[in-house]
């Protein structure tokens, strides 16, 4: 009767050994990455912090442009507190909903919230469960996604630009 026996090397299966080669590959390749508050920068912001003059615009860290939040927001303060006196002395009523919306483009300038819940540009309000209110542009969503907020109305709010926010818009 035959032996089937092979070298201890030959029945180790093909995957195991190609994972001892690439393996240390990718480890090494992660080295620079900070790892739980530990890396090449010592302010704790990690290798991708920034320069800490306001948040990175998206993929800064991956090697694409940065751009300071003031950089994008180009509705002046003055601009904004009139847009606050407007919607104080705007009647009530007109009240369209409540929607949850997050930050739209940062690109798109002004004070605007994109809904649903208008199908053309019409003058109004938007106003947050805590009772800060701005006068908008109410703009049409025009495709799919959820109701969005400009950068600046996010700013005029004093909203974070992170996260999902419930705000009541009205026309008028």
């Amino acid at each position: 009767m035959a032996s089937n026996r092979g070298s201890a090397r030959d029945a180790m299966p093909r995957t195991p050994r190609l994972l001892l080669l690439v393996l240390p590959l990718l480890a090494a390749g992660c080295a620079d990455m900070p790892l739980l508050g530990r890396g090449g920068d010592s302010s704790g912001r990690g290798s991708m912090g920034g320069s800490g003059g306001g948040a990175a615009a998206p993929g800064a860290g991956l090697g694409g442009p940065t751009a300071s939040v003031s950089s994008l927001d180009t509705v002046s303060e003055a601009d904004k507190e009139a847009a606050r006196a407007a919607a104080a002395a705007a009647p009530a009523g007109g009240e369209l909903g409540t929607v949850t919306v997050s930050l739209g483009s940062p690109a798109e300038s002004g004070l605007w919230v994109k809904s649903a819940l208008v199908s053309a540009d019409t003058p109004g309000t938007v106003r947050t469960n805590d009772g800060k209110a701005i006068a908008v542009t109410l703009r049409p969503l025009g495709g799919a996604g959820g109701p969005q907020i400009s950068l600046s109305a996010l700013q005029a709010l004093g909203l974070p630009l992170v996260g999902l926010h419930p705000v009541t818009l009205a026309a008028g």
